[in-house]
């Protein structure tokens, strides 16, 4: 039966490093199949809520509930087996390996002859450049990863994610640095997961105008704190901004 409202709710998650709160009191909700942007300046939060939502890092307090059930993350391996994959703004990639050796890393797969089991390269390959296609690219998939360029790199990481069957992705800051071009590219693949997987998005990013366009809510950050919550019709530019500088409070 196809999963309504939220797929995702965190309630009151907060954050220390040493004497300094990191994040205080976080609480929002994810629905089923929507884009969520989180923004805000330098030193918001927006990286720490991410790893703490793929496992990377233990909250202080607070909870987070997966469709419904209260669920803790030990790792990322955690957060991945129910289907909740991150592209870190370093992409996590090896760089001396391959396209398609980068895009089953960790989840490679095997054939059986008789009590022995093999890496089905060949399947990889296949499903590697299958994928890749999919989504509207075409890259030599014998190629190493650092033989890319910024923008394939990403493209790579954020198709490697939603072909892991991910039912949540979480992104940090996914375009930056990009051209307008590989921006737009990006954005293209993740609005067909969402169509066609019904994935549900968290995408963070310091300036609300650059993704405005792409997500349906967003969360305004500054200092470990939402200091502002909008769906995409009462979401206002200029208040966003200033909420997200600090220039005015609630």
């Amino acid at each position: 039966m196809k999963q309504t409202g939220p797929i995702l709710e965190v309630k009151n998650i907060s954050k220390d490093f040493g004497t300094v709160r990191a994040l205080n009191n976080i609480s929002f909700v994810l629905e089923e199949g929507k884009i969520l942007g989180m923004v805000g300046d330098n030193g918001a939060g927006r990286t720490t809520l991410l790893n703490i939502l793929s496992g990377g890092l233990q909250p202080a307090s607070g909870s987070i509930y997966f469709k419904g059930k209260e669920v803790r993350f030990r790792s990322p391996a955690d957060a991945m087996k129910l289907g909740i994959s991150t592209v870190h703004q370093s992409f996590e990639l090896v760089e001396i390996a391959s396209v398609w050796e980068n895009f089953f890393m960790g989840r490679e797969l095997t054939r059986r002859i008789g009590p022995v089991a093999y890496l089905d390269v060949a399947k990889m390959k296949h499903l590697t450049e299958e994928s890749v296609t999919k989504y509207g690219h075409k890259f030599n998939i014998e190629r190493e990863i650092g033989e890319l360029s910024g923008g394939q790199r990403q493209i790579i990481a954020v198709t490697r994610a939603i072909e892991a069957n991910s039912e949540i992705l979480l992104l940090d800051e996914p375009i930056s640095g990009l051209s307008k071009r590989v921006i737009n590219d990006v954005f293209d693949i993740l609005r067909k997961a969402k169509k066609e997987k019904d994935t549900s998005i968290i995408i963070t990013s310091q300036w609300y105008e650059q993704i405005s366009d792409f997500i349906d809510d967003v969360i305004v950050l500054r200092r470990g704190e939402i200091t502002g919550q909008y769906d995409e019709q009462s979401a206002d530019k200029a208040r966003i901004f200033k909420l997200a500088m600090g220039l005015v409070t609630r």
